[in-house]
Parts: C-alpha cells; structure tokens; sequence
C-alpha cells in the first residue's frame, strides 16, 4: 500500500528560488576570475614613459659637452706675457770657457744663446745639448739637467745672450764603458724648441749611451 506525499505549492516556490540565488552566486564568481588583467604592453608604455625625460636629460648634457669641446682656445701666452719664444732661427749659440771653471775628471763653460733678431724675444728653461760625430749626426747621450737653480723666464732684447751653465766629464773617466769616439761640436736646441744651432768644436766624446757626459743648467740672464 503506497502512502501518498502532498506538497504545497508554497514549498515548491520556495526551493526554486534557492536553487536561482545558488546559480547566480556560482555564475557571479565565474564571472570575477575571467576578468582580464593589465597587459604587458601597457606596463612597457608606462615604464618607457617615465624614463623619457631622464634620457633627454642624458642628450642634452652630452650636447652641451661637445658645445663647450667645440669653442675656440685661448692661446696659451708666451713664456714673457706676449714676447715671441726664443727660436732657433732668431739666435746664436756659442760656448765660452770660463776662468777656474774646472772640477775633477770635469770642466765647466758657459753655453751662450744671443738674440741676433730686430725684436724682442723670450725663453724659459732648459737648452738641449748634444754631441755631434764627425758625419754631423748626434752622438752618445744628450745632456742631463742640473738640479739646484730655479728657472725663470728670461726676455731678451735685439743683441742680448741667455746664459746657461753647462759641465763636461772627460771621457776617461768611464774607461772602456764610453767607447770613445772624436766629436766635431755641439748641437744646442733652444727650450720649447724642436729647430737647433751647431757649435763647431773639436773635442772626444763617448758614443755609449750609458755614458754620461753632459749636464746643463737653465738659461739666465740677461746680459
């Protein structure tokens, strides 16, 4: 015998409208999780965006630089505020033995540089000296410096000498080390100056260079 089950109809509604609001929850969270999120491309547009005004920045430090490279330079002044450099082809050289001027194994001369031009001229520093062999060409080693005396700038007028101190060893004082050989004179070249003056001036010289013969002050003067 089957019992019959009545349902009202207000239950019916009821579990409807349950199961609706369970749905539309279910189908609302579906709905949050497939939201897009941003794209690559726009946080690469934002980045690029920012860093802008640091690389133009970056230009235009770099064109300024090359702006300020690119101005003209003030000529470095002469050794005398404005007086021509004391060249080669505006002198004369000369050496000039000096009374008492000799030590041992050594003789000390003067080294004269006169300004044979119509102007006023000026030089600092240290002349360059040389020995010249038989052919005319440099031999041995070139004059050291002699430490001790302050250079100064020297202006000379039309006739006027610079004068600088210059020391030669004899060549038997480094024996077999020197290699000596006969020298015809001297090659002077005036300071800041690659042009040069030749003494004619018999003598010895060593043609090592281990050898070291000459040493010369800084040009004095004037007189």
């Amino acid at each position: 015998m089957r019992t019959k089950v009545s349902v009202s109809p207000s239950l019916v509604f009821a579990g409807l409208l349950t199961a609706g609001l369970v749905l539309t929850g279910c189908s609302g969270g579906n709905d949050a999780k497939e939201t897009p999120s941003p794209t690559p491309s726009a946080s690469s547009s934002a980045s690029t965006t920012a860093s802008a005004p640091a690389s133009g920045s970056a230009s235009g430090s770099a064109s300024g630089s090359a702006s300020a490279s690119a101005a003209p330079q003030t000529p470095a002044p002469g050794p005398a505020d404005g007086a021509p450099l004391c060249t080669a082809d505006k002198l004369s050289a000369d050496i000039v033995d000096t009374p008492g001027g000799g030590a041992a194994g050594s003789v000390y001369r003067d080294l004269v540089l006169t300004n044979t031009s119509s102007e006023a001229c000026s030089t600092l520093g240290y002349p360059g000296v040389s020995y010249l062999g038989q052919s005319g060409t440099q031999v041995g080693a070139p004059a050291i410096r002699s430490e001790g005396t302050e250079a100064v700038t020297v202006t000379l007028e039309p006739g006027q000498s610079a004068v600088a101190s210059l020391q030669e060893t004899r060549p038997e004082n480094y024996g077999d080390e020197c290699s000596r050989v006969p020298v015809s004179g001297l090659r002077i070249f005036p300071p800041d100056d690659t042009a040069y003056l030749n003494i004619s001036r018999a003598g010895y010289g060593c043609s090592s260079e281990n050898a070291q013969l000459l040493q010369v002050g800084p040009l004095a003067g004037p007189r």
